[in-house]
């Protein structure tokens, strides 16, 4: 069995956020949402300085090819899935790689 780690990139445009402050809130929630239902690590590496992006990178460890590009697709439904419900913001950019 090789084990495989599953990398995604992914930007997300606010439209509710007109501060950092704001910003670090919604991040939080969305982190929060995502690690609740998905044994993931989750940063935010892009952006820091602009109050209306994030730039989040998620790893996960997967069993297997299969398993890492199921939790690619669930990730990202899922993500798509949280903003779509309030309405927050959208996704402009999505990568994901299997090492």
């Amino acid at each position: 069995m090789k084990h495989r780690i599953l990398i995604i990139e992914t930007e997300i445009r606010l439209f509710a956020s007109g501060s950092l402050k704001e910003k670090r809130q919604l991040r939080q929630k969305i982190v929060d949402k995502l690690k609740a239902s998905h044994n993931i690590s989750v940063a935010e590496t892009k952006h820091q300085e602009l109050w209306n992006i994030i730039g989040l990178t998620i790893a996960y460890v997967a069993l297997d090819q299969s398993a890492a590009s199921q939790k690619a697709t669930a990730l990202e439904n899922n993500i798509f899935g949280i903003l779509e419900q309030d309405g927050s913001g959208e996704v402009s950019y999505f990568s994901s790689e299997i090492i």
